[in-house]
């Protein structure tokens, strides 16, 4: 993922923790310390850690330097990653307080959600919630922000057409915690994900996590989110897509053979 991310020049890698409450194997045994530290110590994108700050265990942080260390053969150097906190206030808190303990780990950006204000400049985070308002979260964190960065988890379900859009969202568990793409995110053709990123950017997110179908043809899928990145940024509410490119002369139809 982290590859194909930087291949296609997407700003970065985030780790969710803990993650989505989802049974199985891979769920229980992820050494999340781990792979946040090899992402921020290995990968060429932004590596960054979202966390539920009332049930997450700061220990995390205890266990990220020790894994640049080892994992490598070499001395703990110092692990850059952004940051983005959701939950009471007082948890929140308890967690900036846990970063600040640890001058092995450089938070280069730090996001809040708008329910959980603090010092010094933040960006304000738009966490995912299967009940979740997207259409009047965003612009309520866009005006606490106040002129500022606005970053929002979302769910996404992208297809070549709107049935293969439904079926990869339908097929998928994560969406039933974290909320349908079709009211949590971006879903449907490409046109239709690229008109819901533009909304989502006119209306005030600067920058949105995107939770993907784990899907065989996931390469596929982050090509077409990159397209949708793109396509946002020129698109504005209401205006339709561009107009398709014409086929190759002689392509498609029927060959006559005398």
């Amino acid at each position: 993922m982290a590859a194909l991310a930087s291949r296609l020049g997407l700003a970065g890698v985030w780790l969710r923790y803990p993650w989505w409450p989802l049974t199985g194997p891979v769920q229980a045994g992820a050494d999340s310390a781990g792979l946040l530290a090899w992402l921020a110590d290995s990968t060429p994108v932004s590596a960054g850690l979202i966390v539920e700050a009332d049930r997450a265990d700061a220990g995390l942080l205890d266990r990220i330097g020790p894994a640049l260390g080892t994992s490598h053969g070499r001395s703990a150097r110092l692990a850059e990653i952004s940051v983005a906190l959701s939950g009471p206030a007082a948890a929140v808190s308890r967690w900036e307080d846990s970063l600040h303990r640890h001058p092995g780990l450089h938070v280069s950006r730090l996001a809040r959600s708008a329910s959980a204000p603090g010092p010094g400049p933040a960006t304000v985070f738009v966490p995912c919630s299967a009940a979740r308002d997207l259409a009047a979260d965003i612009p309520a964190a866009a005006a606490a922000a106040a002129g500022g960065p606005v970053l929002a988890e979302v769910t996404v379900s992208v297809g070549r057409t709107m049935a293969e859009a439904q079926a990869r969202a339908d097929a998928d568990d994560l969406f039933a915690v974290a909320g349908h793409p079709a009211r949590q995110g971006l879903f449907g053709t490409l046109q239709d994900c690229q008109a819901a990123a533009a909304r989502l950017a006119h209306a005030g997110a600067t920058e949105l996590v995107c939770y993907l179908p784990l899907a065989d043809d996931l390469p596929d899928v982050l090509a077409q989110l990159r397209s949708i990145a793109i396509g946002a940024r020129v698109l504005r509410p209401g205006e339709p897509p561009s107009a398709a490119p014409p086929p190759p002369a002689g392509w498609g139809g029927r060959r006559v053979t005398a």
